[in-house]
């Protein structure tokens, strides 16, 4: 009886394992290192320098993707840390807030609306590694 049941439970271990199988995140191109490179909003792409004098202010805006599914995201001082998933194109970050960000062609683009950044029309970010 005792050796059915260990049977058993080793081939539900074995499902259960073989059902987690598949492409690791830390294979994904997202994970590294990403830095703002522009920013547009009311139709007009501006690059960090350009975007800072706007708002007057430090725009230092970075993320880093972590192969162990966690990111921190640093904007002007400020951190948020959380998880991230991956499913082409789209990166979900997920702390207290969920952003998600599109990756094609080698960059990551950041929409945000005039109701979460507060500026007039909404935000577009793009980084790059």
């Amino acid at each position: 009886m005792r050796k059915r049941v260990a049977v058993l439970l080793f081939a539900v271990m074995m499902m259960v394992l073989a059902g987690c199988g598949g492409k690791s995140q830390a294979d994904s191109p997202v994970v590294g290192d990403w830095k703002l490179a522009t920013a547009e909003t009311m139709g007009v792409t501006m690059d960090v320098d350009e975007y800072a004098e706007l708002v007057g202010g430090d725009m230092s805006f970075d993320i880093s993707v972590k192969s162990d599914g966690t990111f921190e995201m640093a904007l002007a001082g400020e951190t948020a840390n959380g998880n991230w998933e991956y499913k082409e194109p789209t990166l979900t970050l997920k702390s207290d807030e969920t952003v998600t960000c599109e990756y094609k062609d080698d960059k990551l683009t950041m929409e945000l609306d005039e109701a979460t950044i507060g500026v007039e029309g909404g935000v577009t970010f793009v980084f790059e590694k």
